[in-house]
């Protein structure tokens, strides 16, 4: 069964649904950035083999993702809207450095 992106964050943010009143918003950003320097670590492991490295920074990319359907459930964030608007303003950005005289 395949599930759209859009429908297993909504269903990422209800698993953080009941405990979200006594989450604080600094420490979710405390385990994102665990979790980030995590994935810094393990980008650096040169002795680690690629594959298991590869399967290493997957699951703590799925866990900062993961992260981030807390934050955005606590702060109530369109993540879609802030996506798509952070897309054009980079978009923008590129596009006329790319084109510069």
């Amino acid at each position: 069964m395949t599930v759209h992106f859009e429908d297993l964050w909504e269903k990422c943010e209800l698993l953080h649904k009941d405990f979200i009143e006594q989450e604080e918003t600094q420490s979710i950003i405390n385990e994102l950035l665990i979790k980030l320097n995590l994935y810094k670590a393990l980008d650096e492991k040169q002795e680690i083999p690629k594959e298991e490295l590869e399967k290493a920074k997957s699951r703590t990319y799925g866990e900062i993702l993961l992260t981030l359907t807390n934050l955005s459930l606590k702060d109530s964030i369109n993540v879609f809207d802030s996506l798509a608007t952070a897309y054009k303003y980079r978009a923008i950005e590129h596009y006329s450095e790319k084109h510069e005289p």
